[in-house]
């Protein structure tokens, strides 16, 4: 008895000592800077470099502040209108690839290169395509006589972060089309033949037997990017750097603005407690998502 006592107590030890790397990595990359950003929270940095306590006095100028609505609601349309897109474009490109036609690994290749080109260098392209005096976006646009004289909607408060989402779209779709694709290849195909028989049209099909069967992978799917979205920084940097005048900026644009513009370390770590929290909110949404299987008996 006391042999298997022992040798459990050493099996234990050195499960421990296979998971101690992790945990120290966890500790000293994760969560020290987590409990960092919250200590910061509660201080302001003065013009001396002094940490001065103000307790939530940060979190109440945060909620105070004139430029907050816009800061949510800028994050609210990036990543609710932004994923919504995402998904509906993927999943038609999904759609037209699950056909057979001459072409489609060409096809395949093509649509993939928005998703494997490097973000500065698409966000270079989108730039000079926006750009309003020779970019090929304004010109075509004035071709069919929708605009009479260029546009920078870039610069325009009213359309720089529409701007920026067809970015971001233009770049993800891809990724969600290869997943809803992969699982509707996942599909069992007798199941389409049993509705071919019963006189199903193909639209029937598709809102009778694929979409119920790709529901929860969208929504997995839709929690991931928007993770992602909500993340987002390098878009927005390169291609506005959040202007002008913060009409393109996210909670991340802020975070980032606030420390390392403005030196307000206080500030900007009271909007990442904020992020933090609305993202843990994702996080455990999207866990319990992914124990949701579709069964196709």
């Amino acid at each position: 008895m006391n042999g298997l006592a022992k040798r459990e107590r050493r099996e234990k030890i050195v499960n421990l000592i296979y998971i101690l790397p992790m945990l120290i990595i966890f500790v000293t990359f994760i969560l020290y800077p987590i409990t960092q950003v919250f200590y910061m929270s509660f201080f302001e940095r003065k013009i001396n470099g002094d940490m001065v306590f103000v307790g939530l006095g940060n979190f109440v100028s945060l909620f105070t502040s004139p430029d907050t609505p816009r800061m949510f609601q800028n994050t609210f349309v990036w990543v609710v209108v932004g994923v919504f897109f995402k998904l509906l474009l993927g999943l038609g490109l999904a759609l037209v690839l699950y056909r057979k036609f001459l072409g489609k690994r060409v096809m395949t290749a093509i649509m993939l290169i928005p998703y494997a080109m490097p973000a500065a260098v698409s966000c270079m392209i989108w730039r000079l395509m926006y750009n309003p005096m020779f970019g090929h976006i304004i010109q075509f646009l004035r071709d069919l006589h929708i605009l009479d004289r260029p546009g920078d909607f870039l610069g325009n408060t009213r359309t720089s972060l529409i701007a920026v989402m067809i970015v971001n779209i233009w770049a993800v779709t891809p990724f969600c089309a290869l997943n809803i694709l992969s699982t509707m290849y996942s599909i069992p195909t007798y199941i389409y033949e049993a509705a071919k028989i019963d006189g199903a049209s193909g639209m029937q099909q598709f809102f009778f037997i694929t979409f119920p069967l790709i529901t929860s992978s969208l929504r997995t799917l839709g929690l991931l990017i928007g993770i992602w979205a909500f993340n987002t920084f390098d878009v927005i940097y390169m291609v506005t750097q959040g202007g002008p005048a913060n009409s393109s900026s996210i909670m991340v644009n802020f975070i980032y603005q606030n420390a390392f513009q403005f030196n307000n370390r206080g500030y900007s770590a009271a909007i990442s407690v904020v992020s933090f929290l609305i993202l843990s909110v994702f996080a455990v949404v999207y866990i319990n998502s992914k124990g949701e299987d579709t069964r196709y008996e």
